[in-house]
């Protein structure tokens, strides 16, 4: 019997870290609250390749970010003037600028806000290199 119940809780605690790291992987680039999410492609990678990135604070130096795979694994692709969409998830408006150091031209982001297309906007497409949050 104690076999039983050990084998059982065994399986539990399996089971339960599968939930665990299956809910993570489904979160995986889903753009959640706080995130400001970049995708490499516009329209959010619809079609593309599934590059993103989830910020949670200014970052005025893109540089030294890399994009994330699909799949969750990191890729060795800078973002650095390679964003060409974005979410903004973080509760707060959010500056995307052209130059590091936050500066030259730059696009509002307001918070709630989805942009499958930065092309159209100030900042142009794939010429982001800072990101200034509650501005």
């Amino acid at each position: 019997m104690r076999k039983l119940v050990s084998g059982a809780l065994a399986t539990v605690v399996v089971m339960t870290g599968m939930v665990m790291v299956t809910g993570q992987a489904a979160a995986v680039g889903s753009c959640s609250s706080p995130n400001m999410c970049l995708f490499e492609n516009n329209d959010f990678n619809k079609g593309n390749t599934n590059h993103w990135l989830d910020l949670r604070k200014t970052d005025a130096d893109l540089r030294n970010n890399y994009w994330y795979n699909g799949d969750g694994s990191q890729s060795n692709d800078s973002i650095d003037n390679e964003t060409s969409s974005v979410k903004n998830r973080t509760g707060c408006n959010v500056m995307l600028w052209q130059n590091v150091g936050n500066g030259g031209d730059h696009t509002k982001s307001i918070s709630g806000t989805d942009d499958g297309f930065l092309e159209n906007n100030v900042i142009g497409d794939n010429r982001l290199s800072g990101v200034e949050f509650c501005v």
